[in-house]
């Protein structure tokens, strides 16, 4: 049974750094909290196909999140 981080998950959504209608894939990136310099490893998120840019980050990541210590 294949992993839920390995599924390809496609969904359309505008991408608020282009502004362009597009279908996100999602990929395992570092991200860097705003306001803070926590950075937390191998978050899943979507991704824009066309500039690259992080669109949303996946509701399976938030434990990552509170493991790292970010408040709510």
């Amino acid at each position: 049974m294949p992993s839920m981080t390995m599924a390809r998950r496609q969904e359309s959504a505008v991408c608020p750094h282009c502004d362009s209608l597009v279908r996100t894939h999602t990929q395992q990136r570092t991200v860097t909290v705003n306001r803070t310099r926590l950075r937390v490893p191998n978050v899943t998120v979507d991704v824009c196909p066309e500039c690259g840019g992080m669109i949303s980050v996946s509701r399976s990541a938030l434990a990552q999140f509170r493991e790292a210590g970010v408040p709510k």
